[in-house]
């Protein structure tokens, strides 16, 4: 999925002022919020568990993957239903969450290709570098853009 997703950092959020931006109970909370979402959505995406995807995912999301193509929200779950969806699938590392304000949150990470992992691969770890901006509605949290790149 990763190669899909990525976080557009459509930053467009510099009118907003970063009002729980500090160490406070709110905003901890908030990261450990956004970190479960990630990996829930990861969860969801390598099982193919759309409706969860579905509801992870804001209705406008857009993502732009490691080659450069624009996936939208239907085009995920389409290649999700269909299987045709090449997601690869990833183990979560180290994750930086940043709240802008108490609704709009970017998280930056590590995810490493778990198909190069393990004594079974023959091949060096791959690295993916990606971002992710998530708004908290009146659902939750929903991830609105994500982009993702190679580490070389």
């Amino acid at each position: 999925m990763r190669s899909l997703i990525g976080a557009a950092a459509l930053l467009a959020c510099t009118c907003v002022e970063p009002a729980l931006a500090g160490t406070s109970d709110a905003a901890s909370n908030a990261a450990d919020s956004i970190k479960q979402e990630e990996q829930a959505w990861e969860d969801a995406v390598q099982s193919g568990d759309v409706d969860t995807a579905s509801k992870i995912e804001a209705d406008d999301w857009r993502a732009i993957g490691t080659n450069g193509k624009v996936w939208t929200k239907q085009e995920d779950l389409d290649g999700l239903k269909s299987g045709k969806a090449q997601h690869i699938p990833l183990q979560l590392g180290p994750r930086d969450v940043k709240m802008l304000s108490e609704n709009i949150v970017v998280i930056q990470g590590i995810a490493t290709d778990r198909r190069t992992m393990g004594a079974d691969n023959a091949g060096p770890a791959v690295n993916y570098a990606y971002m992710d901006v998530w708004v908290k509605d009146a659902d939750g949290w929903r991830v609105v853009r994500s982009q993702t790149t190679k580490v070389k």
